[in-house]
């Protein structure tokens, strides 16, 4: 089992970028390098640093002289390369978007070295850094502060690592200005499609069923759409089975002109909140997008209607982890056309004041909204 671990290893290490010089001392380290990282590379855009390294934790590049460290510590790890990583460079932030990664959090440090956490996407709790906590609040490892995207995650998240909690929603949402423009799109759904149908996401619950949902969910929506004589986009996912994605849609809907589907930009991380700002009414399931509308004060609906067990009810569900009614102003867990029909309507009525009123009512709770990402900002530059 060890040697098959480590051939695995070695594998990944030989198909990767090898730097065969040691990392250069700068003040702040990336642990991972996911897109949200280039935002504070943009001179101006973000807190301009000037000396930053990246650490890449999935096989994009590794330093030699580190990896041959590990090697004669007998040490293969992810954190223990991490470590070694640490120990050259002696950053003063230790930053990453990765709170769902379980070795961010057992990495060791200086006590002078602080670990810092954004969090990303929508979290649940099948996410396992919320089934394991005993070790993660350890001096040598402890996460000196994090950033949520709502108050009950930071609830959560408190109670995990017992470190300084900030609520900033979004961190990427937060960078893009809300556009008043025209509204162009009439009903905007967000696509959280998936190519794997035989993934089993639960005990007796696989992808397939998801899909099942959605694809009646959409249809829905649709019918709704074409009776009220308004029209239906999709934004796709941006995953790599694209073509799967298109054709998932042009199953269930046919190949009409009264919907369209719209094709994410991969290079451009603004563009779908471009989109959401210019849809009179955002959709969908549960993607972090269909949150981050909602904070951006777009008319949103979450259609929560996911097969489940009794452990999906518990622990993936909207606004989780705090526990909503079964259906309420902009969401609902019922996957029927009248039910469907009463929120569309009911949402397409609601005068601006009104929504107003209930986005100040939920924000907090659901996805907060921090302009130009102040609070961060401020935070970090007090290290400079």
């Amino acid at each position: 089992m060890y040697i098959v671990k480590f051939l695995k290893i070695i594998k990944k290490i030989f198909s990767s970028k090898l730097i065969f010089k040691n990392p250069e001392p700068k003040s702040v380290l990336f642990w991972g390098r996911p897109r949200h990282s280039t935002t504070f590379q943009k001179k101006n855009e973000f807190v301009n640093f000037k000396d930053i390294n990246f650490l890449d934790v999935w096989g994009e590049s590794y330093y030699f002289n580190i990896l041959i460290k590990c090697f004669f510590k007998l040490k293969f790890t992810l954190k223990d390369y991490s470590e070694e990583f640490i120990k050259i460079t002696n950053p003063k932030l230790i930053i990453s978007f990765l709170d769902n990664y379980e070795t961010f959090y057992l990495i060791k440090k200086k006590a002078s070295q602080k670990k810092i956490l954004i969090q990303s996407a929508f979290r649940t709790g099948e996410d396992i850094v919320f089934k394991k906590n005993a070790s993660y609040t350890n001096k040598d490892n402890k996460v000196d502060y994090i950033f949520t995207h709502n108050k009950n995650i930071k609830n959560k998240f408190q109670i995990l690592l017992k470190c300084k909690n900030y609520t900033i929603g979004s961190l990427f949402c937060n960078n893009v200005p809300v556009q008043k423009n025209k509204k162009i799109f009439d009903v905007l759904f967000i696509s959280t499609f998936r190519p794997d149908n035989d993934f089993q996401i639960s005990k007796g619950v696989y992808l397939s069923d998801w899909l099942c949902a959605e694809k009646e969910l959409i249809q829905h929506i649709y019918k709704f759409t074409k009776k009220n004589k308004k029209k239906l986009f999709i934004l796709t996912s941006n995953k790599k089975d694209q073509k799967k994605e298109l054709n998932f849609f042009k199953d269930a809907l046919g190949d009409d002109k009264s919907y369209k589907i719209l094709k994410r930009n991969i290079y451009d991380m603004s563009e779908p909140y471009k989109i959401v700002d210019q849809s009179k009414i955002v959709t969908g399931i549960d993607s972090t997008l269909l949150y981050e509308s909602f904070g951006r004060g777009t008319k949103t609906i979450f259609f929560d209607i996911r097969p489940s067990n009794k452990f999906l009810s518990r622990n993936r569900h909207f606004g989780w982890p705090k526990k909503y009614p079964r259906s309420g102003a902009f969401w609902t867990n019922e996957n029927k056309f009248v039910s469907v029909s009463n929120i569309m309507n009911r949402m397409m009525n609601f005068k601006k004041k009104k929504w107003d009123k209930i986005k100040i009512k939920y924000q907090d709770d659901i996805m907060a909204y921090n302009s130009n990402n102040k609070i961060l900002k401020d935070f970090l530059n007090s290290f400079k």
